[in-house]
């Protein structure tokens, strides 16, 4: 199965803002461990340095990730924003998604380090994380822990 990350676009936003991690199908702009997509798109509108993305596995719209550089951590290099939707939880396509974005951004060579910020108690996403090579840096931040993957050459 392929998994490919595609561009928000005036053609798929709406079903982007549609996708949840909330188990009842609804989606709500806080949900469990992540704000709603359509708050990461509206985002990325007033910091244009965002990249916002579409996660399709054979054409079907299953996640989004918003990744950047990070006004508040001196511009180093994010995934602000990751989630597969509910309905595709559990199948193996948040790791597929992940090392694809991953091989993504070191194609384009322009970072060596990408972070992001995880609630402690979401252990289903630190499996994935760390499992793809990221490490806990030791360092908590707005009540996140901090972790880093190094891009390899």
């Amino acid at each position: 199965m392929s998994v490919i990350l595609k561009e928000v676009t005036a053609g798929n936003y709406y079903e982007v803002g549609l996708l949840t991690t909330n188990q009842s199908g609804m989606p709500t702009f806080d949900e469990e461990f992540i704000c709603a997509n359509s708050v990461s798109i509206a985002e990325s509108k007033y910091y244009p340095k965002l990249h916002p993305q579409a996660i399709y596995a054979n054409d079907i719209l299953i996640g989004f990730i918003l990744s950047g550089p990070y006004i508040d951590d001196d511009d180093n290099f994010w995934i602000l924003r990751y989630m597969i939707d509910y309905k595709y939880q559990g199948k193996g396509y948040g790791k597929r998604a992940l090392l694809s974005f991953i091989e993504q951004i070191r194609q384009k060579g322009l970072v060596q380090e990408i972070f992001l910020g995880l609630d402690a108690a979401n252990e289903k996403a630190i499996k994935v994380y760390t499992a793809c090579g990221f490490r806990f840096t030791g360092v908590i931040k707005q009540g996140e822990q901090i972790y880093c993957l190094t891009i390899q050459d």
